[in-house]
């Protein structure tokens, strides 16, 4: 079975950064304003198809509103794990081996990966 996740592009991506970022449900025109983008049309175009995929909800009210359906956080999680499958044969230790080897860490982001792990086998009795 096939997730809204699944289907967002990075086009749509915008729009559910914007949304996400509101505490409130928001209007056509207060995407737009978000977006700096002048022609509605791409970005009504884009909320038509992300409603089609379960992303958004719209309700009427004097106006379409228009609020995110999915968390930042599943969208994240699905991608991230889209990504190690598919880069790194399913393997997340690949992926951050390959992080380490081309120096995409910091030495805080390091030591702030040694405490999580520390944390999580404390958690787990290891």
């Amino acid at each position: 079975m096939s997730t809204p996740e699944a289907k967002i592009t990075d086009a749509e991506l915008e729009i559910m950064r914007v949304l996400w970022g509101s505490t409130e449900p928001m209007t056509l025109s207060g995407i737009k304003t978000a977006l700096s983008e002048k022609n509605g049309d791409t970005t009504k175009t884009l909320l038509r198809r992300l409603c089609q995929k379960g992303a958004v909800a719209q309700e009427k009210r004097e106006v379409y509103y228009y609020r995110p359906k999915v968390a930042q956080k599943d969208l994240g999680h699905y991608r991230t794990q889209h990504l190690i499958d598919k880069l790194y044969a399913g393997s997340a230790k690949a992926m951050v081996a390959s992080l380490v080897e081309h120096d995409q860490l910091r030495q805080e982001d390091v030591d702030e990966l040694r405490e999580m792990f520390r944390n999580l086998c404390g958690k787990e009795g290891g």
